[in-house]
Order: structure tokens, then sequence, then C-alpha cells
């Protein structure tokens, strides 16, 4: 059984565009090793993250998600099972770099820069939809 979460956190400290290149790096091969994959999106000192992949593995990265020191505020916003994959690799979307670097980090996605869309299957599920109000809003601390 596949299954997929949804959450965001906030950054307990600041990320600048290398140590998000580095956390893109970690987490796809962490993540290809346990059969996982998402798309994770960082914006404004916030994240959010789709995971799916087997049961097993999509819990145990939430669980060590939830305890790393560098996110704070973790909250599941979704868990559901699906039928298959959504994201068939492990790509990160993230503001604040320019297309030469965009280009150059394997995995980056333009999704916060871009008009991008998700294809039909997907495009009308309670996870699309948050990860585009993630996309268009303007985060602030409150």
């Amino acid at each position: 059984m596949l299954v997929s979460i949804v959450y965001m956190s906030r950054a307990t400290e600041p990320f600048d565009d290398a140590a998000l290149a580095q956390l893109l790096r970690d987490a796809r091969l962490r993540n290809e090793a346990l059969g996982v994959s998402g798309l994770l999106l960082a914006k404004d000192g916030r994240f959010m993250q789709l995971l799916e992949g087997p049961a097993w593995s999509v819990d145990d990265r939430f669980a060590a998600i939830s305890r790393d020191p560098r996110h704070g505020a973790v909250k599941s916003l979704i868990r559901e099972d699906v039928e298959r994959r959504r994201f068939d690799g492990w790509s990160m979307a993230y503001r604040a770099l320019d297309d030469a670097d965009v280009d150059a980090e394997e995995g980056f996605s333009p999704f916060l820069t871009d008009t991008v869309d998700f294809p039909r299957s997907f495009d009308r599920t309670s996870a699309a939809w948050l990860l585009k109000w993630f996309r268009d809003r303007e985060l602030h601390d409150r």
C-alpha cells in the first residue's frame, strides 16, 4: 500500500541557497534508498512537503523530520492512501535561486517560480490544493 503525507514546518535556523541545495542532495539519496518520492517546497523560512511511498517508509521519514531540530512547528496536514505515485522521483522547489543555479541543481523543481501545474489526475486533490496554496501565498511570521 502506498500513502501520501503533506506536512508543513518552520525552519528553526536560516537556510541559504547552498544549505538548501545540500538538503536536497541528502534528501534525494535517503529517500531514494527508502523508496520515498515527493516534492519539498521551501519559502520564507517555511517548508511544505509531500512524501509518498510505502506506508512504513513514509511514516519513518515523517517521524525523522518531526525529530529534526532544523524543523519546528511540524504539522501533518493530510495523510491518505494513494493508488500510485504522483511524483516519480524526488524534487525540491525553493525561492531565491537564479536561473543558472536552478539549471545546475539536479532535482530542482520550478514549481515556486513558475506556473507549473500538476497532471490532471492529481490537480484536483486536497494535496495539490495545499501545494498551490503554499506557492501562491506570501508567508509572514505571526
